[in-house]
């Protein structure tokens, strides 16, 4: 089977382990507890469980629906390193792995669908911002901002705006020339609202909607999962 990486979030800036999240300000780890407060504690334990930490590695099913629109979208997005896997009419063997991130202290999350002629990977890290905000990092610089929260039981990752960030020149242990911009509220793929659904039995249920303010709902993606130890 034929192995295609249709996504690398890191590029250089996130090489070096040393590498801030910007210029001149300290690195600040991810913690879901300290980010949701009391929140927390009304999620199910088993959901704390898998997201007290930074390393696991799941295996499951996920089916990959797009409309006419998101597939034109999604072949948009292969400009900025394919974010998104290509749809598929049936649901797909898949595992997820997490892994820490140095360069950010967060998590690296890696996606690996089974496509009948071949593997597709996609991935992303999930780190905290010098300005103490949730962001999801993906390719060429592009950030995406997510409110996190918790409704009917479950944990929910809504994305709040886009932005591009370039990370400035590091010069003797300091970066400069840092900037970044603010995309407009119509930027593409759109809104993006993930969950995570407990089943029990070690199982949990994964979705992801993904709606764009001009062209209505794009993609859906679900999944059922469970732990591989």
């Amino acid at each position: 089977m034929t192995t295609h990486a249709f996504f690398d979030p890191f590029g250089a800036f996130a090489a070096s382990d040393a590498a801030p999240t910007r210029a001149g300000s300290a690195r600040r780890n991810l913690s879901y507890p300290d980010l949701l407060g009391e929140a927390w504690w009304r999620l199910p334990a088993a959901t704390r469980a898998r997201f007290e930490g930074h390393e696991a590695l799941y295996a499951g099913t996920m089916a990959l629906h797009a409309t006419a629109a998101g597939r034109w979208v999604a072949r948009l997005c292969k400009l900025v390193g394919s974010p998104l896997p290509p749809p598929c009419e049936r649901p797909l063997a898949a595992t997820v792995r997490v892994e820490p991130d140095r360069a950010t202290g967060g998590s690296r999350w890696t996606r690996c669908y089974d496509f009948p002629r071949a593997r597709v990977s996609v991935a992303s890290v999930k780190a905290v911002d010098a300005d103490g905000a949730l962001v999801e990092r993906l390719g060429c610089g592009i950030r995406m901002r997510l409110e996190l929260g918790v409704r009917d039981g479950a944990l929910c990752f809504d994305s709040a705006g886009y932005y591009v960030e370039f990370e400035g020149v590091a010069i003797g242990g300091r970066r400069y020339c840092a900037w970044r911009f603010a995309l407009p509220s119509w930027f593409l793929p759109g809104r993006t609202c993930v969950a995570h659904h407990d089943l029990g039995g070690g199982l949990f249920r994964f979705t992801m909607t993904i709606r764009h303010e001009l062209l209505g709902e794009l993609f859906h993606h679900d999944g059922v999962f469970h732990s591989v130890e």
